[in-house]
């Protein structure tokens, strides 16, 4: 997600390692560019991550949360999560990995929409564990604008008083989401069996 050239990336590499004044390392290797992040929503909408899938299932912590809350990187993420082309376990895979710093992102105005991505791709297992780690911090995402509507989407008061009952609203929620799925493809389909319909009354009336 981060675009440039050979000398650029060696020389951020090098600055990267020099300690900033209050002695905490420097992030600017992580640093996401436009650039970047649209070649990596392209590879990502096309499926076509066999060299990626190992980069974006072991990323590190701090990486995980610097792509996720920054302007470029974060939209990336978004494309990877919604891609139809990729396969719904590798998507598992990378959600695992973030499970550990979920709560920082869901407080960021970038971080909480790749949230939502990660909850609308995650399982109804992946979504418990989202959900457990989230109500660790049920203060703070209260007290925060983002967090706020991350506790809303997901449920997480009901989810606090009874797993159960969450769960089924969870399913009912996936099967109704998958039956206006289904109404609008059928939709679609009845539109375009109409369209193929009338072109060829068209080109009979022409031929004849």
């Amino acid at each position: 997600m981060s675009l440039t050239t050979y000398d650029i990336l060696m020389e951020k590499i090098e600055h990267s390692k020099k300690p900033t004044q209050s002695g905490k390392p420097r992030r600017d290797r992580f640093e996401g560019t436009l650039h970047g992040s649209l070649l990596a929503q392209g590879l990502f909408k096309l499926g076509e991550i066999s060299l990626l899938e190992d980069g974006m299932c072991t990323l590190s912590e701090d990486h995980i949360v610097y792509l996720c809350n920054d302007k470029h990187a974060s939209h990336a993420i978004q494309a990877f999560l919604s891609s139809l082309n990729i396969a719904g376990n590798v998507k598992h895979r990378f959600i695992s990995t973030t499970l550990p710093v979920v709560d920082k992102l869901v407080t960021n105005p970038q971080g909480s929409h790749v949230f939502e991505s990660l909850w609308d791709a995650a399982d109804l297992e992946l979504k418990s564990r989202l959900a457990q780690g989230l109500l660790m911090k049920e203060q703070v995402l209260k007290d925060n604008t983002y967090g706020a509507i991350i506790w809303k989407k997901c449920n997480l008061k009901s989810f606090k008083m009874g797993q159960k009952g969450w769960e089924a609203s969870e399913k009912r929620k996936k099967r109704d989401l998958q039956e206006f799925r289904e109404l609008i493809n059928d939709e679609n389909d009845s539109v375009s069996n109409l369209v193929v319909k009338k072109r060829k009354v068209k080109k009979l009336k022409a031929a004849s």
